[in-house]
């Protein structure tokens, strides 16, 4: 038995919208997993509590969901982690970047930059980087 084009186009529509938000849904799971994570709380309470970081943005300093499908900046596994994470405050808006790597047990921050759209191509150090 046949089966009426309109049923299909109709199937078809409820699968795609099923399997578009179980998509977001899951990445917005992951993306929670990982702002969890003490290291990513750590980074954000260091550009919070950097003077210049305030100057420019302004409070509260807030930051927004990241692309978790950029495997260029955002990555992590079992010894370093690297995120570029937006950022925005009442003034200013731009990219919190900072990496991250596994010492023993604990997590330390290595190195941490913000850059703001008003000033492309010039970053404020949060972390120094630490050549040791």
């Amino acid at each position: 038995m046949p089966v009426a084009t309109s049923t299909l186009v109709k199937i078809a529509g409820w699968g795609g919208l099923v399997v578009s938000a179980t998509g977001f849904y899951l990445q917005n799971k992951l993306i929670d997993r990982y702002r969890n994570f003490e290291y990513y709380k750590e980074a954000l309470r260091k550009l919070r509590n950097h003077s210049g970081a305030v100057l420019y943005l302004g409070e509260p300093i807030k930051d927004r969901r990241f692309k978790i499908s950029d495997r260029e900046n955002n990555f992590s596994d079992q010894t370093s982690a690297r995120f570029r994470i937006p950022i925005h405050g009442p003034k200013d808006k731009g990219y919190y970047y900072f990496w991250a790597k596994k010492d023993g047990e604990n997590w330390l921050l290595v190195k941490a930059e913000m850059e703001l759209n008003s000033k492309p191509g010039e970053r404020l150090v949060i972390i120094k980087e630490n050549k040791n």
